[in-house]
Parts: C-alpha cells; structure tokens; sequence
C-alpha cells in the first residue's frame, strides 16, 4: 500500500505529529499530503495550549495555519514589551521580555542611564548606562511556557574602552546575573567585562546565565514567575559604557536564532541605519 492511499485523516494526523517546518516541506512530496496538511487539524495540533490565552489582543479568526505563522513570526505582547515566538523546527516556545519592562535602579535619571532607539534591538529601545556606582537591574517576569528546560539568555554590548564617542569603562568587579523560579530552583553566573576580548566591544553579543527547568505535562503550557537580577554594587567606583537590550527564555535544546523583528513596530522615530545608534 502507498502511504499516499492512506485517508486524508490519518495522513493529516501522522503529519501533526511532526513540527510546522516539516509540515511546509512534506507540501511537496504529493498531491496526497499538500491535501491534508490543508487540514486545521495537522497546523491546531502545533500551537502551544494557550495560544487563544496568549493572543487575545491579536485576532484569530484566520486558519490555524496562518496563526502559526503568526506565532512563529514572533508576536509582540504587553504593548510591545514582550515577545512571544513558536520555533518551526521544535515546536517549543520562547520568550523575550525588553529591559524597559525591568526594574533598572536608577534608570529614569538621565544622569546615569540613557534610553535609546535602535534598529538592532530586539525591541527598538536599548538601556545605555553612562555612569552609576550602583548597579541594579531586576523584577519578576509572569509569562507562560510548555514544560522543558530554558535557557536564561541576556542581550549585552559594551562600549569600546580605547576611546571614541563611547569612552568610558570601569569595571574592576565581575557583573553577577541571578535567575531563579517560583519553586525555588536558582541560577547565578557572574561575567568579567574587562576581560571582553577586543573584538567584542561594539556588538551585541549573547550571555548564558544558565538553565532552569518548568516541570509538568508536556501537553500543557505552566503560567510562572521568572525572578532575574544584574548586581554589581561596589560603590568605590564608577563603571558604565553597558547597552541592555532584552532577557530570553528559550528551550534549551533550541537550534534557531531568534532575529531581531521589529516588522510589528514603530519605526518612524528610529533614525539611522540597521545596527548604527
């Protein structure tokens, strides 16, 4: 027997068990498959359990399809403070929450931080800190996620120390970064920002602080409260020249880079070129 004579259900039903990138390319295989992967069956079968929850503010009346695409495009949640994304080779689910939701000590003095447009964040803001003997950057992050093990992911750049428009840079202790759950289970790192080799200053580069693990049915999806802290509080010195851009949680066997979108934003007030501040 062909697998193409199977009925429409079962094929559709076999195909849900697969990711939605293997759906796109199973399309061409036959006529047979193209038919069922047609069906909201194979594309329901995809989306995490409160995606209805999730998407409250954005519609979806549309096929199940085109709202797994939506999702997998990244959706902008919490007037953009939030990004929720559905990966296509997993089917796991990610999120990104900007440093403007955060609570950053200090950060609506224009003295010591400076918040700027950009078309290389994640979000379109970036915290830029000039000068604080005082670091604090934290808050608790209520998001929901399938159970699996995430991986807790800052976005950082730091000014270049050997001069230009950007001098400035004083950092004589390590950056300690906590990540904890409501369960107890805790993560801390610390990471030495003046052993940054040199071709790093400028770029946005990605800091690990570690994993932590959502417990449960994989069929379900767990509301939780992420607890998250950057401390360097040595008061004996000034340090800056730091760029903050956003806080990822995404599964940990996760093979996709999650690229800046800002297709969903304002982007008449951000001047300048991709990746120029």
């Amino acid at each position: 027997m062909n697998l193409a004579d199977l009925p429409e259900d079962c094929i559709a039903t076999i195909i849900s068990h697969t990711t939605p990138i293997d759906a796109a390319r199973l399309t061409r295989v036959c006529s047979a498959f193209k038919r069922a992967i047609e069906s909201d069956a194979v594309w329901e079968n995809f989306l995490p359990s409160d995606y209805k929850t999730t998407l409250k503010t954005w519609p979806t009346s549309g096929s199940k399809k085109d709202i797994v695409m939506t999702m997998a495009n990244g959706v902008f949640l919490d007037q953009g403070l939030q990004k929720y994304v559905l990966l296509r080779r997993t089917r796991g689910v990610c999120r990104v929450l900007s440093v403007e939701a955060m609570n950053v000590a200090g950060g609506q003095d224009i003295r010591f931080w400076r918040w700027e447009q950009s078309r290389s964040s994640c979000f379109g803001k970036i915290a830029h800190l000039l000068a604080v003997c005082w670091l604090e950057i934290n808050g608790t992050w209520s998001c929901s996620l399938p159970p699996s093990s995430y991986t807790a992911v800052w976005r950082l750049r730091i000014a270049n120390p050997q001069g230009g428009r950007f001098y400035f840079l004083s950092w004589k202790l390590p950056l300690t970064f906590c990540i904890s759950i409501g369960d107890g289970e805790a993560v801390e790192r610390q990471l030495s920002l003046s052993q940054v080799p040199s071709g790093g200053f400028q770029e946005w580069f990605e800091f690990e602080v570690g994993e932590i693990t959502i417990k449960g049915s994989t069929s379900t999806v767990k509301q939780v409260d992420v607890m998250y802290a950057i401390r360097e509080t040595d008061c004996t010195y000034w340090k800056g020249g730091l760029f903050v851009d956003c806080l990822t949680l995404r599964p940990s066997d996760c093979k996709e880079n999650i690229q800046p979108s800002l297709c969903d934003l304002d982007l008449s007030k951000i001047r300048g070129h991709p990746g120029v501040f």
